[in-house]
């Protein structure tokens, strides 16, 4: 089954599109899946990272039915692990926790919990993994000139990089715009999930789970593409 990333824009559906993989349970870090009815572990927010390990656990470890497994969001969780890491070794002391890089990279290091989670989950119980992210800059390092920023999950450096490489398929969810007079303007109401990465954008899709440049943000035509490969379709 893939590991994918979807990352995106507040309220762009993100959410509503991985309730649609089969037989989901939602692994939730913070309220924005209120309105969608899956089932939920925990039933409210994890308001620790004790809670998201617990709960992964729990995914592997209990008998139950579920195909897909959903964190929402990622970044939350990891700012849950940032909380955790800055009292555990750093006093509470969030100077101390961002010296010399310290803290992000312990925390970072902490995320990989996470990732090896899902792997266990995949492997032991076959499950589909999807984790949501927000959409954030990431900088981008240029060999030949300036250095410039891109659109990618709103996590640290150190996260994301490990994220990135795990991942069978990132998509970016993004709708129609323009930019006037320094303005960003929306076009039309079409939604759309990105999959080639660029110098602008961190996307792309492993040897096996390719897909289409772009497509619609619709569940009938992801279902399309993936055909087989997800499971319990």
């Amino acid at each position: 089954p893939p590991r994918i990333v979807f990352y995106g824009q507040p309220k762009v559906g993100k959410t509503y599109l991985a309730s649609l993989f089969p037989k989901p349970i939602l692994v939730q870090t913070e309220d924005g899946a209120a309105g969608v009815r899956i089932p939920k572990i925990p039933e409210t927010p994890c308001e620790s990272w004790e809670e998201v390990i617990e709960a992964l656990t729990i995914v592997l470890k209990e008998d139950h039915d579920r195909q897909t497994l959903i964190i929402d969001t990622l970044d939350k969780a990891e700012q849950l692990a940032a909380d955790h890491i800055r009292e555990e070794y750093f006093g509470d002391n969030r100077e101390k926790y961002m010296a010399y890089n310290k803290g992000p990279k312990i925390t970072g290091e902490t995320m990989t919990r996470v990732l090896k989670a899902c792997d266990l989950i995949r492997k032991h119980r076959g499950m589909n993994i999807v984790l949501i992210a927000h959409d954030g800059l990431q900088p981008g390092a240029n060999a030949l000139g300036d250095d410039f920023k891109k659109w990618a999950p709103n996590l640290g450096k150190e996260t994301w990089t490990r994220v990135r490489d795990w991942a069978d398929q990132i998509g970016h969810i993004q709708s129609s715009f323009r930019v006037v007079d320094g303005k960003a303007k929306e076009i039309g109401k079409d939604r759309w999930i990105y999959f080639l990465g660029s110098p602008g954008r961190d996307a792309g899709c492993r040897v096996g789970y390719e897909m289409p440049d772009r497509i619609k943000l619709n569940w009938d035509e992801y279902q399309e593409h993936m055909g087989d490969r997800l499971n319990g379709i």
